[in-house]
């Protein structure tokens, strides 16, 4: 089984760096970085807890649409500020899911290192160009329990900023920001533990597209109703610092890697990809 993630609590600013080591195939779950304030933490973990306790009349009230365009995905909690509409969320024609950012110094799910070794340096391109772990249902749709080489791996995905954001309202970058990122590890935030969490979801974006109705459903999407969330490698803050991103709300699709922004030779090689 895949080691478990860090969670953050309500008394915690920010999250400390983490690097955690894999079992005996050098491999771990990537571990979320989250930056929100002690007030959403607090609220997200409150209301993550009692969301098996909610009414059908609670329940049908989070799903309505922050805006009040349309119904939304029901979840435990509600995106302080969400440009997407409607389940599965939806901007400009595109589906829509959160973000968040993390520091795994580890090969990943995806084998990506030298063979043998469970760490990479520092200046590993895992590390230095635009990576990302994606929730385990979307990775491996087949087998999500599954850890280590995951079907998914090597994919990429341009990712757009919506201008929203999930529980960070006062770090939302504007629309229009777009960059393509490698998929290098699996997040499992609420999979392993089966309880509503960022990576919890229990369905596909593409099964939440082709029946709407079982989207609404308890949880077939995450905590805050994506149905894919990305945690994006940060490990030299090209993230926080050099995108401006922190918890971005952003649409996704799938693309060629070759408009990916890394080394052409890079493959993870404990996976043959």
């Amino acid at each position: 089984m895949a080691v478990a993630r860090a969670i953050a609590y309500a008394s915690l600013v920010g999250v400390l760096p983490v690097a955690m080591a894999g079992e005996a195939s050098g491999h771990a779950d990537a571990t979320a970085g989250l930056r929100a304030s002690a007030n959403s933490t607090a609220s997200t973990l409150a209301g993550s807890a009692a969301y098996g306790n909610r009414t059908g009349e609670e329940m049908r009230a989070t799903s309505m649409s922050v805006d009040g365009a349309g119904a939304r995905c029901g979840s435990p909690e509600v995106p302080v500020a969400s440009r997407c509409s409607g389940c599965p969320p939806m901007f400009n024609g595109k589906p829509c899911a959160s973000t968040t950012w993390y520091e795994d110094r580890t090969t990943g799910s995806c084998g990506c290192g030298q063979p043998g070794m469970n760490f990479v340096d520092e200046d590993y391109w895992t590390l230095t160009s635009w990576t990302a772990a994606l929730n385990a249902v979307n990775l491996d749709p087949a087998n999500p329990a599954n850890s280590w080489c995951l079907d998914g791996c090597g994919q990429c995905y341009e990712l757009c900023t919506t201008g929203g954001a999930t529980n960070t309202d006062d770090k939302a970058a504007s629309a229009g920001q777009c960059k393509v990122f490698k998929i290098t590890n699996r997040c499992a935030d609420g999979w392993t533990e089966d309880r509503p969490d960022w990576c919890s979801q229990k369905l596909t974006w593409e099964e939440c597209k082709a029946n709407p109705s079982k989207c609404q459903e308890h949880r077939s999407t995450n905590m805050f109703g994506y149905t894919a969330h990305f945690d994006l490698q940060d490990a030299h803050r090209q993230i926080q610092h050099g995108l401006g991103w922190d918890n971005v709300e952003v649409t996704f699709e799938r693309v060629s890697c070759d408009r990916w922004e890394g080394p052409r030779d890079s493959v993870c090689s404990g996976c043959e990809r």
